[in-house]
């Protein structure tokens, strides 16, 4: 217990808005290859941690595409040392553990995932659930966050899920995406698992038609992330 504690007041204070713990198990119907437990064997938690991007840039979307880029970049930097420092911290108890990036790695947009899905580690967490344009929803700041994660051995007391959806299934997201990547959610969504939207549609607009810049509109259009629930 007391170790819970400590990890997640030092991300905390280290800058993290939202800070979440699921067992490593919980992670175990993730495809082969990207659990837990295929980076570190004997895995026992996962942390979970998100950072806030600054509401304006993401509001005035299409025009502040360049502004946004700035919170985007920034935050993935700073999610990834926070994660550093967080698998420092715990190693330093004598934990072994590895934080994991906030985006994919240069090379992995053919597979359009990272080695771990954050998404479902914020579940698992407690942090939020996945809203219809497949991203998490917290309710403190919708789909306005990073994600960062640690896998790591030590035992940590694990958070609950999250009950109560904060996506109220307003189709806004899907109004919103410029290539129609959000259609047939309906009898595919899960608040809990997310679903198969059509990512190479999205990714084929984000590195292609904008150059590697980030959309962001399907986040700018949600309710939930612009404080007007």
């Amino acid at each position: 217990m007391e170790l819970t504690r400590e990890i997640k007041e030092f991300l905390l204070n280290q800058g993290a808005d939202l800070v979440g713990v699921a067992a490593a198990e919980s992670l175990f119907g993730a495809p082969e290859g990207y659990r837990p437990n295929d980076y570190l064997p004997r895995a026992r938690s996962v942390i979970s941690f998100a950072y806030a991007l600054n509401r304006g840039a993401v509001l005035a979307l299409p025009k502040s595409r360049n502004e946004y880029m700035l919170e985007f970049e920034h935050a993935n930097a700073f999610l990834n040392g926070l994660g550093h420092r967080g698998a420092r911290f715990l190693e330093r108890k004598g934990f072994t553990s590895i934080a994991f990036p906030a985006t994919a790695s240069i090379g992995d947009a053919t597979r359009l995932k990272g080695d771990l899905s954050n998404k479902h580690a914020a579940v698992a967490g407690g942090l939020g659930l996945f809203g219809l344009n497949n991203l998490l929803l917290t309710p403190q700041f919708g789909c306005r966050v990073r994600l960062g994660a640690i896998v790591t051995e030590a035992e940590l007391i694990p958070d609950k899920p999250l009950e109560e959806n904060p996506c109220n299934l307003c189709g806004k997201c899907i109004k919103a995406c410029p290539v129609d990547a959000l259609q047939g959610w309906k009898n595919a969504y899960s608040p809990k698992e997310g679903w198969s939207m059509d990512k190479e549609k999205c990714y084929h607009y984000i590195f292609v038609q904008l150059a590697g810049k980030r959309c962001g509109m399907c986040i700018a259009s949600c309710p939930v992330s612009n404080g007007k629930k």
